[in-house]
């Protein structure tokens, strides 16, 4: 169930949210009353069982958020990490948990896994994996899609290629943290697997300078100006062909896609890829990615280009005139219309796309949806009577 833009008049919306933000709140009251008996525990004065209490509190709020406790970063005393781990769609739910955090004495909340040093990354994946990586090397490159893949190799070890790929999944992790792993890493693999010669693995120790270089390196290409203005102003299409994954009743995302149109091709690299999407790896203005999805199967299929095409036309002028975005692509689908937007004030768009897109008189069943990964469970109807969207299965 959506929740940055649940819908006031939708009952069953109002009370999830209410329900959890009960949940939330219950939670910090037990937090702020078990801090003591947390230090104390800690300290190993005291003998509790704190899985089943934060089981209890926190997954009150959501079960398949994640936690870990460790020393604070910034003071003296301790750190308390939640996190959704691969459940990303929580993240907005885990942001208002955490903007209704308490302030308390000797405490630090951070919604991701913060990096860690060498000697930690294989103290970690010791008690994860069961192996001890010692002397791992890892080379870092460019990879399509704006990502950076990791390889490693475990020159000191003999295990399994199953073992090692997990002991690299979880070095990779703790080294980077979760966000530079969630943000920018694309694959995770061994030197073994390299069809290159070229890789040149460094000692864990400078994995992190290494990836920090690539994404600085990242970031310096990207245009200094909006995406959304270029669309306009210097225009650079290029047309994709897609294989569509089999017809359906329905199509969730862009299931259905099989024609495309697209000003960024690295970026729609990153959203057919499957890898991890978030925008701020393809703009430096701060734009957030999203699409229009509209429900075209009245439409004829000789005519649906020209359909989307007379939306895009009123559409693009009318963000570009508020300077709130504009339109950078779109496709056509077995079943759906696509027009892809770069927007810098989300508040400012809705309404000229709500207002435009009524006037074209488009079916109830039209959707703003976004591509970034934690927005994935989010949507905007264009009418007051759309629908939910169809959406993907959630991985529990």
């Amino acid at each position: 169930m959506r929740w940055l833009f649940a819908d006031p008049a939708n009952s069953l919306e109002m009370a999830h949210r209410n329900q959890v933000f009960g949940a939330i709140d219950a939670w910090w009251r037990a937090f702020q009353g078990k801090t003591t008996d947390l230090s104390a525990l800690f300290h190993r004065k005291s003998d509790w069982d704190l899985v089943r209490w934060m089981h209890d509190y926190l997954g009150a709020v959501d079960p398949r958020l994640m936690w870990e406790y460790g020393p604070a970063r910034s003071q003296d005393g301790h750190r308390l990490v939640i996190t959704p781990e691969s459940h990303r769609w929580l993240r907005p739910v885990l942001r208002s948990l955490l903007e209704r955090a308490p302030k308390i004495a000797g405490w630090e909340f951070y919604p991701n896994r913060l990096p860690e040093d060498v000697p930690h990354t294989i103290m970690t994946v010791e008690a994860r994996v069961g192996t001890n990586i010692t002397g791992a090397v890892v080379a870092a490159s460019l990879a399509p899609a704006r990502k950076i893949d990791l390889w490693f190799d475990f020159p000191q070890q003999k295990f399994d290629e199953q073992m090692a790929r997990s002991a690299a999944f979880v070095a990779s992790e703790t080294l980077m943290g979760e966000y530079v792993l969630d943000t920018w890493i694309g694959a995770i693999s061994l030197v073994s697997d390299s069809p290159e010669a070229k890789l040149r693995p460094l000692p864990m120790d400078r994995a992190q300078a290494t990836v920090g270089a690539l994404v600085r390196s990242i970031q310096e290409q990207l245009p200094l100006t909006r995406l959304a203005d270029i669309s306009i102003d210097e225009p650079r299409w290029s047309s994709v062909q897609i294989e569509p994954r089999g017809e359906a009743d329905d199509y969730p995302a862009r299931a259905d896609m099989i024609y495309a149109t697209v000003l960024d091709v690295e970026m729609f690299r990153n959203v057919q890829s499957g890898l991890i999407f978030t925008s701020a790896c393809h703009s430096r203005c701060g734009e957030l990615f999203c699409y229009i999805k509209i429900d075209a199967s009245e439409v004829p299929g000789n005519q649906r280009v020209e359909f989307r095409g007379a939306i895009e036309d009123e559409l693009n002028p009318a963000l570009a005139a508020a300077k709130v975005g504009g339109c950078i692509g779109g496709g056509s689908g077995l079943r759906y219309s696509y027009i892809d937007l770069a927007l810098t004030d989300l508040n400012g768009a809705v309404p000229i796309i709500r207002r435009v897109l009524a006037e074209r008189r488009v079916p109830v069943r039209t959707w703003l949806l976004f591509f970034d990964d934690e927005l994935s469970r989010e949507w905007i109807g264009i009418h007051a009577a759309t629908p939910e969207p169809p959406m993907p299965a959630v991985e529990e």
